[in-house]
């Protein structure tokens, strides 16, 4: 099963220049290269993790689901708690790595690949959620956020697998996909153990087209929701 790299591990509760510190060591960490979406070392399982919060954001509920490729659903966890600090730019791991980090660990399956509703290395210290997530776990992990890291000018195509590659400042690419045709497009960028190209393809690989974001994605913001509902006493 999944576990934190004992010499990457590092404390939750810190200030944003600790946090900075913390990324900025992290980010030399994070390896970018080919994984195929299909055939021979390619992902058998991919799981996708969401953390839903009460409105005033003082409790919250990771979910990790992992799906196999018919997109059915093979192992499932949700870790309730209260997240680590106020919500931060740049600095979502902060608020929630811990507790999508605990839920992964509670899997009792190895993904192949994560998808993360936050961003990898398009961020402006090359380690947004997507690949903190990844480099400490050590698995290959995709950021897919809803929304970009800075405004854009361009969109892609209406067609389900349409994309366009943005370049940032600093170097860092990634792309904004649409995996749903006509629905919004999602922001796909690599966090670690894949590139850019693979990130595109494993997130059209393991979409259905039935929703915006990949389907393990996609069930676990299901579940942290319902989950959420559950516990607030929500019908």
């Amino acid at each position: 099963m999944m576990s934190v790299r004992e010499n990457l591990a590092h404390p939750w509760l810190v200030t944003l220049p600790e946090a900075a510190a913390i990324q900025q060591r992290l980010a030399a960490e994070v390896v970018l290269g080919a994984l195929p979406a299909s055939g021979p070392g390619a992902p058998l399982l991919a799981a996708g993790v969401d953390v839903g919060y009460t409105k005033d954001g003082s409790r919250a509920w990771a979910s990790a689901v992992a799906m196999d490729h018919r997109f059915r659903v093979v192992a499932s966890a949700v870790v309730a708690g209260e997240p680590d600090r106020p919500y931060a730019r740049g600095y979502l791991a902060f608020r929630e790595g811990r507790l999508t980090i605990e839920a992964l660990e509670a899997l009792d399956v190895d993904p192949g690949v994560v998808f993360l509703d936050g961003h990898g290395i398009v961020h402006e210290r090359g380690l947004g959620l997507a690949s903190h997530v990844g480099v400490l776990l050590d698995v290959p992990a995709i950021g897919v956020p809803k929304t970009p890291f800075h405004a854009i000018d361009h969109l892609p195509g209406p067609r389900r697998g349409d994309y366009y590659v943005l370049t940032k400042e600093w170097g860092a690419q990634g792309a904004s996909i649409r995996l749903k045709a006509g629905a919004k497009p999602v922001y796909v960028s690599p966090g670690h153990l894949v590139d850019l190209d693979s990130a595109i393809a494993l997130a059209l690989a393991w979409s259905s087209g039935r929703h915006r974001v990949p389907d393990p994605l996609a069930a676990a913001h299901t579940m942290s929701a319902h989950a959420r509902n559950s516990a607030l006493g929500i019908g």
